[in-house]
C-alpha cells in the first residue's frame, strides 16, 4: 500500500510536473517563434503571390500557436529554468531557411520549408509524449500538431510534392 502524501508534498509534486511540462512547452514556443519569423520572412521573398499569402497566414498561425502555448505556461505558474536564447538554439530548422532565400530559388525555400514542418511535427510529437497524463496540454497540443499537418499537406499539394 503506498503511503498517503502531505498536502506540501502534492504541491512539490505538481510544481515538478508543471515545471517538466512548462520546459517541452517553452521549446515549442522556440519551434514556433522561429517558424513564424521564416514564414513571414519566406512570404517577403517569395514571388508566387498565392504561395506569398499562404507563407504569410502560416506565419500568423504560428504567432498564434506561440501566445496559446505562453498564455498557457502562465496559468500553470511555472517559470522556464532555462532562458530563451538556449531555447532558440534548440530549433534550428529555420534559420537554415534564411540562408536558402539568398539563392532566392522557389524549390529550394519549398523543401526547406517541408523539412522545417517535419522537424516541427516531431517537436510537437516529444512533447506530446512528455505531457501524455496531462489531457488539456495534451488536446492543445495535438490541435496544434494537426494544423502544422495540414499547412504541411498544403505546401506539398500548391507545390506538387506529395510525393516526397
Amino acid at each position: 500500500m503506498l503511503p498517503q502524501l502531505s498536502c506540501n508534498h502534492k504541491n512539490i509534486v505538481m510544481k515538478v510536473i508543471n515545471q517538466n511540462i512548462s520546459l517541452a512547452i517553452h521549446n515549442l514556443i522556440a519551434v514556433l517563434d522561429d517558424a513564424k519569423k521564416g514564414y513571414l520572412h519566406a512570404s517577403e521573398k517569395i514571388k508566387d503571390s498565392v504561395l506569398s499569402l499562404l507563407m504569410e497566414r502560416f506565419g500568423y498561425q504560428r504567432g498564434r500557436y506561440s501566445s496559446e502555448l505562453r498564455t498557457l505556461v502562465n496559468s500553470m505558474g511555472t517559470e522556464c529554468p532555462v532562458d530563451q536564447f538556449t531555447l532558440s538554439l534548440l530549433q534550428r530548422t529555420w534559420m537554415d531557411l534564411r540562408t536558402t532565400f539568398k539563392s532566392g530559388k522557389k524549390e529550394q525555400v519549398i523543401d526547406a520549408c517541408i523539412r522545417a514542418e517535419e522537424t516541427a511535427l516531431q517537436n510537437y510529437h516529444n512533447a506530446i509524449d512528455q505531457v501524455e497524463d496531462n489531457y488539456e496540454v495534451r488536446a492543445i497540443l495535438q490541435q496544434q500538431a494537426n494544423g502544422i499537418r495540414t499547412v504541411l499537406s498544403t505546401i506539398k499539394e500548391y507545390t506538387g510534392k506529395n510525393g516526397s
